[in-house]
């Protein structure tokens, strides 16, 4: 249930960099997302749903997703690499058990697009 915890941190961000920048909303929130990450995007889009889906700021604001390299060890045969995308394997042995970099962000917010003043008057 940390995907709570970890998506009111993104909304808090993105409203943070809006805000700054003169925005009255988000329109669009970038995310990169790692094969660290314990969770999966439909967790995050929901917890999104439910902690912004009736806040004007965010009103219609869609997150999009790409997915970002994680440095990965695999527990099988003990070659370390980078991993991408989702369900990473071990290019050595196929592997599924990794063990990923604990400095390796699990999802990161890479950008936002605002709504500007000019565009809520549209």
């Amino acid at each position: 249930m940390h995907e709570l915890g970890i998506t009111q941190g993104i909304i808090d961000r993105a409203r943070a960099a809006a805000t700054e920048a003169g925005g009255v909303g988000v329109k669009r929130l970038y995310l990169a997302i790692t094969p660290a990450a314990d969770f999966t995007i439909d967790s995050i889009e929901m917890y999104f749903e439910m902690l912004a889906g009736e806040d004007p700021f965010f009103e219609g604001a869609e997150l999009v997703f790409e997915w970002g390299p994680a440095e990965a060890t695999c527990l099988e045969c003990g070659r370390t690499f980078t991993a991408e995308g989702e369900g990473a394997r071990c290019p050595g042995c196929e592997g599924d058990q990794l063990r990923y970099d604990p400095a390796t962000p699990m999802i990161q917010l890479t950008g936002v697009d605002i709504l500007e003043s000019d565009d809520a008057a549209e």
